[in-house]
């Protein structure tokens, strides 16, 4: 069954219809920008609901089905941040590297040449026009030109297309005794030594100096070798001295800041959702800390805060 006939019978949407929304489907974005915290502005292209219901769909029956590499920790089902961190926990010498302007760089050549070479049983190459249209941003064009920040299929399509330089990265990782992991864009290597880590990125240069698709290029301004004894930040999350991994003290005071203006009651909706949000974090990343806030506030302030629903904003008049 052709891709147009599995959309037309999941969505049920008509075949017509259907086609109108995929010939324009690389134009359908919003597009707005968010500062960085580094400065600057990130890009965001955020797919219409028809378009991101056809992403949904590919990313769920074909995408899912193609291999992701080991070393590949962001947006993979049963690794996070704390799995990537923790790859590195027991190393001396962290070393961060980041890719510049990471998902426009995957262009829609870059998914023809994968496709052409590995034939995908699940994918007919007769389709390939619908793929392209449908996985990838026109930028402000109906011309599919590269992956956008804000598509769900991005991620994943950048996992699937970076798995070959995954293979790579990793077994020269293991030659020089590093670790390598990927975290979308953003690449951790630690090790015993800081020779070690840097001929591992002398090997890193090296492969992406050859490799022709697709195209990346390190950001210079973000590499960093950390030692231990340093703050040592490995996506989001602390590297302590010891060897564990938390989510840094100052997170942890804001937290008991803000655990104690609601024990007292003096936290109003728009706080507590906050509250809540870094709770379901500290959660996920070091449950440990939570465990202390009950015993200091009791498990019904926490308990409430977890279970806080923001109540709608009343419209006057109405």
């Amino acid at each position: 069954m052709s891709l147009l006939d599995e959309l037309v019978a999941d969505l049920r949407i008509g075949p017509f219809d259907l086609l109108r929304i995929i010939s324009t489907a690389p134009a359908r974005y919003k597009q707005y920008t968010i500062p960085k915290r580094t400065g600057g502005v990130r890009t965001i292209a955020q797919p219409s609901r028809e378009l991101k219901a056809l992403q949904r769909y590919v990313l769920q029956t074909k995408l899912s089905q193609f291999p992701i590499h080991e070393a590949a920790t962001g947006y993979v089902k049963n690794r996070n941040i704390l799995f990537n961190a923790e790859q590195h926990k027991r190393n001396r010498v962290i070393m961060k590297l980041d890719f510049t302007e990471f998902f426009p760089s995957i262009k829609v050549r870059d998914w023809n040449l994968f496709v052409s070479r590995r034939r995908p049983p699940f994918i007919e190459l007769r389709d390939i026009g619908l793929y392209r249209n449908i996985l990838f941003w026109g930028q402000r064009s109906s011309t599919p030109q590269c992956l956008s920040i804000g598509a769900p299929t991005s991620p994943a399509l950048s996992n699937i297309l970076l798995y070959d330089l995954d293979i790579r990265l990793s077994r020269a990782a293991n030659a020089v005794r590093v670790v390598y992991t990927r975290y979308a864009d953003d690449i951790t290597v630690s090790g015993a030594s800081i020779e070690a880590v840097r001929r591992f990125e002398d090997q890193l240069t090296q492969i992406l100096a050859r490799m022709k698709s697709p195209l990346l290029r390190l950001n210079d301004d973000k590499r960093g070798i950390y030692l231990r004894g340093q703050r040592r930040m490995v996506t989001g999350l602390i590297i302590t001295p010891v060897g564990s991994v938390s989510i840094g003290r100052e997170r942890k005071r804001l937290l008991s800041s803000m655990m104690h203006k609601a024990f007292l009651g003096e936290s109003d909706g728009q706080q507590m959702n906050h509250l809540k949000g870094m709770l379901g974090f500290c959660l996920g990343n070091e449950p440990e800390f939570v465990s202390r806030l009950r015993v200091k506030y009791g498990d019904d302030v926490v308990d409430r805060v977890l279970q806080f629903t923001p109540v709608p904003r009343r419209v006057i008049g109405r």
